[in-house]
């Protein structure tokens, strides 16, 4: 059984939180079928395809500040996912406090991580922090002619780590577990 105001709830949650669609937890959503993908693009959303597969890519572009602009026209996989923090408060597991202090602790974790890629030199560019951390992480740092650049890059690979690690178990929801 639903808890009393749990949609009041997951709301006051998802927007201190934003992590399922500004491109930290996800690269892609896939398009599911019966989605029309030119539909979704008059959205404004960044649909792509791939080998014949569509999928939108993270941030997603409908997210403007924590919010949903397009949330009664959301594809079905935003939909149907609700993250471990959600389903936990759901199930009577933990109270919103204790979720809203996962959210805040790792959204901090998150921004630190994006202060750390723009201090090792690459600017925000719209991509998923991944794909940004990689980018960074790809490219050899000189030691002699860098110096100030390897404090960051260990910081910030420690920091991800952390980080992955804390949204495959408090926020990304289980492989298996539909």
């Amino acid at each position: 059984m639903i808890p009393e105001g749990f949609p009041e709830t997951a709301a006051r949650l998802c927007a201190a939180c934003g992590m399922c669609c500004d491109g930290t937890m996800f690269q892609i959503v896939r398009m599911q079928p019966g989605e029309v993908p030119a539909e979704l693009g008059r959205l404004g959303l960044k649909i792509r395809c791939r080998e014949g597969e569509y999928f939108m890519e993270q941030p997603c572009s409908a997210l403007v500040e924590k919010r949903c602009t397009v949330y009664e026209k959301r594809p079905v996989r935003c939909r149907l996912f609700n993250c471990q923090q959600l389903a936990r408060v759901e199930r009577g597991e933990i109270a919103e406090t204790e979720a809203m202090t996962m959210i805040v602790e790792t959204r901090a974790m998150v921004e630190r991580a994006r202060a750390l890629i723009e201090q090792c030199g690459l600017r925000e560019d719209g991509q998923d922090l991944v794909t940004r951390y990689e980018r960074v992480m790809s490219t050899p740092v000189n030691e002699t002619l860098e110096p100030e650049l390897v404090k960051p890059r260990e910081e910030l690979d420690e920091t991800m780590r952390k980080l992955k690690l804390r949204l495959n178990r408090e926020f990304r929801v289980p492989p298996n577990s539909h």
